[in-house]
């Protein structure tokens, strides 16, 4: 096959505009006007398909359909994921939204999200759950409905406002670019609104074996979905520091399976490591059919073996906030080093041995706040499920009335916290202080590698590379130093042969013709992201120069400048300020809508004329 991409580093063409439009428009026009016919009292094929779901299952209507919807549409956004990454490492940037095939399951699949909430409040008549949102015309919809209709519109909006980021800043050919994280985040949070509607359920009457085993489904269904963000450490091409695997592994694995284990008993971490192996083998098959990249990936083993054990060990016990701490020490402490052996045998890029206490920290600090996130879900859904219509708010599961916040809110608020402070710590990557250096010796060579999509339209040329540090002892310490090579149709690791203090050489041609980028990527503890660009194209879209791959002596500059050759430097630096504030408002909203519908969930009959929405 040959290589295909590049031109637009800016925003989509106005028809590629409008037929996503279109495409949205013709997807939800039909569902809303079935979903108004139902809210009439009509008959529709949605009602009468969603009371079969009911029949089947056990659920209620609002319920039943909107789970089968909300899985197949996540799963077809995440194979549509599995696909764009390794596309983007293999090809670079794209032509334009409509111009690659892996986005359209991915719209597609969000557009489904959205819809499923939708959805899941047209359907929304008796039993509903004590608390609901109480729209015009005194329609009352589960707070899960809620949920899932939000987090949906945030991942579908992150559609067009990738395009206006695009416009203004540059195309980021990364998964964590700010506007991709809203993507995929809300896409894959629609699971927390399942577990929420599951909760609410349950609340009404549904029980049965399908529905008990549904909840550790949905939570392996959680650590998937999560786990797509870590999908460049996995291939091989990671942009942000290593503490942030780190950090990322243990929150959500302690977050999971804490809650999967308290809501489910012995054997719920394996229900969802169960999930989570077959949807990753699932979303391995389109891209190894298409000779790219399948991703290994950390099987978060270890933690669920100590879950389990710590469980085991306070069986005795109801299991509350003090197993979720134990748990989530345990699992940290032990989890990053079984994670650290994994990644010696697995990973593109090991963790290295010196950094193990510091990581042992990070990751058991990130595990404690996932364990903490983990049990106050816990608590919220059986409050929810458990809830007494006829009982006052602040009876029962939540205790005596005057119970004070602290006791039902102030270990998972600490941890929300915790968790957020540990990736700001974690995650934003620094450039190289100034004076750092490497001298290239470049020498041509016979041999190369097989390219999965090559060039017809470039000479090949093959190079090997002698580097030699400046000063020698750059690389103390170094978390990895070894050459990247991408976006020619396939992408290397290659690594060095050290030859001196502060003298590699690299064991494997390099290519340097082409659509390839080649450089010499140097990370150090913590955050530090360095590369020295051996070669790279012109790129006139780009505004970029041509880097010839010669001998001589390259500056190491901040990684995120090459690797995103397409940013616009030029910028205003306010734009930049407002454009991540923005984002970021974006997303602290979601995740306080998160807390808010499950509070809210939680709080019963009792108080229902006053805090629900009119």
């Amino acid at each position: 096959m040959l290589l295909t991409h590049s031109p637009p580093a800016g925003g989509a063409a106005l028809d590629q505009v409008l037929i996503a439009f279109g495409i949205f428009l013709v997807t939800v026009v039909p569902l809303v006007l079935l979903g108004i016919a139902e809210r009439r009292g009509r008959r529709t094929p949605l009602g009468l398909l969603a009371d079969w779901a009911a029949r089947l299952t056990g659920l209620p209507r609002w319920a039943a359909l909107p789970m089968g919807t909300a899985l197949l549409s996540g799963v077809a956004a995440l194979v549509g994921v599995y696909w764009d990454v390794p596309s983007h490492i293999f090809f670079g940037r794209d032509e334009g939204p409509l111009d690659n095939p892996s986005h359209y399951p991915i719209y597609l699949g969000l557009i489904g999200i959205f819809l499923t909430g939708v959805m899941s409040a047209s359907l929304a008549k008796e039993p509903l759950p004590a608390r609901t949102l109480r729209l015009p015309g005194n329609w009352r919809v589960p707070m899960g409905s809620v949920l899932i209709t939000v987090t949906g519109l945030v991942a579908v909006g992150g559609f067009p406002l990738d395009d206006i980021w695009h416009r203004l800043f540059g195309q980021d050919v990364t998964l964590w670019g700010p506007t991709h994280v809203l993507m995929v985040g809300g896409g894959v949070s629609v699971v927390l609104g399942l577990q929420l509607l599951l909760a609410e359920s349950r609340q009404v009457g549904s029980s049965g074996r399908f529905v008990r085993v549904l909840s550790p489904v949905l939570a392996g269904a959680w650590l998937m979905g999560a786990s797509a963000f870590l999908m460049e450490y996995d291939i091989g091409v990671p942009q942000f520091p290593l503490a942030s695997q780190v950090v990322l592994v243990g929150l959500l694995s302690a977050w999971v399976l804490v809650f999967a284990r308290m809501q489910f008993g012995p054997g719920a971490t394996v229900i969802v490591l169960a999930v989570f192996f077959a949807s990753r083998a699932l979303y391995a098959v389109l891209p190894a059919a298409l000779d790219m990249p399948t991703s290994p990936f950390l099987p978060y083993i270890g933690q669920a073996v100590v879950v389990e054990l710590v469980a085991l060990a306070m069986a005795r016990r109801q299991l509350g906030y003090r197993f979720a701490l134990v748990a989530g020490l345990a699992s940290g402490v032990l989890g990053v080093l079984a994670d650290w052996g994994f990644s010696r045998v697995v990973m593109p890029y090991a963790w290295p041995t010196e950094l193990l206490p510091a990581f042992v920290a990070l990751g058991t600090a990130a595990a404690l706040a996932g364990a903490a996130i983990g049990a106050w879900q816990h608590q919220r859904v059986e409050a929810i499920a458990r809830r007494d219509p006829l009982r006052p708010a602040g009876s029962g599961v939540e205790g005596a009335a005057g119970e004070r916040f602290r006791s039902r809110h102030a270990v998972g608020l600490a941890g929300a916290l915790l968790a957020a402070a540990l990736m700001f710590v974690a995650v934003p990557p620094q450039p190289p202080e100034d004076g750092l250096s490497a001298e290239f010796e470049v020498t041509e060579s016979d041999e190369s590698q097989d390219v999965a999509y090559p060039h017809e339209d470039a000479e090949p040329r093959w190079v090997h590379a002698t580097v030699t540090l400046r000063p020698a002892d750059a690389d103390d310490g170094a978390i990895w130093l070894r050459f990247l090579a991408w976006q020619g149709g396939d992408f290397y690791n290659v690594e060095l042969e050290r030859v001196d203090e502060g003298v590699y050489r690299s064991t494997e041609p390099l290519p340097v013709y082409g659509e390839w980028k080649t450089g010499l990527r140097l990370h150090t503890p913590l955050r530090t992201m360095a590369i020295a660009p051996l070669y790279a194209p012109e790129d006139p879209e780009a505004n970029a120069p041509e880097i010839r791959a010669e001998s001589g002596e390259r500056d190491f500059i901040h990684e995120i400048s090459f690797l995103q050759r397409e940013r616009k430097e030029d910028t205003p630096a306010v734009l930049w300020t407002l454009g991540y504030l923005s984002v970021g408002v974006v997303f602290t909203v979601a995740w306080a809508l998160f807390a808010w519908c499950y509070v809210t969930a939680a709080a019963g009959q009792g108080r229902r004329e006053r805090t629900t929405v009119a």
